[in-house]
């Protein structure tokens, strides 16, 4: 089986190769290498899949409906909320990592100038 490289990935010619030799390991090829791209993705906002949508309706020559874009809408949103939800996880580990406040002793932190005053 030959899985995507990203330091040395198959030129061109070699991919032709591995079509003609071997259709199935060159089809394992390309999820192998669409799986190490994925980790990169980011889904897609609410604003760019309603984008996409009417971009997709004006190529075909149709105007989008209402019910296409809603439910494009519907899926940017629940992109949205993966991307929030990820994002909370990301921060909680970097805060358990990266304590704010290394002192532990500490119980009453004034970050607000009024509360000086008080």
């Amino acid at each position: 089986m030959v899985e995507y490289d990203p330091n040395n990935p198959l030129s061109d010619k070699e991919l032709d190769e591995l079509a003609d030799k071997d259709f199935d390991m060159f089809l394992e090829y390309l999820d192998s290498k669409t799986a190490y791209l994925k980790k990169f993705a980011k889904p897609l906002s609410s604003f760019h899949t309603k984008r996409f949508a009417a971009m997709d309706s004006a190529l075909k020559g149709t105007q989008i409906t209402s019910e296409e874009l809603k439910k494009a809408e519907e899926i940017g949103k629940k992109n949205e909320k993966k991307i929030a939800e990820q994002d909370a996880e990301k921060l909680e580990e970097f805060e358990k990592k990266n304590p704010k406040y290394r002192d532990e002793g500490i119980k009453n932190i004034k970050t607000n100038r009024s509360q000086w005053f008080d």
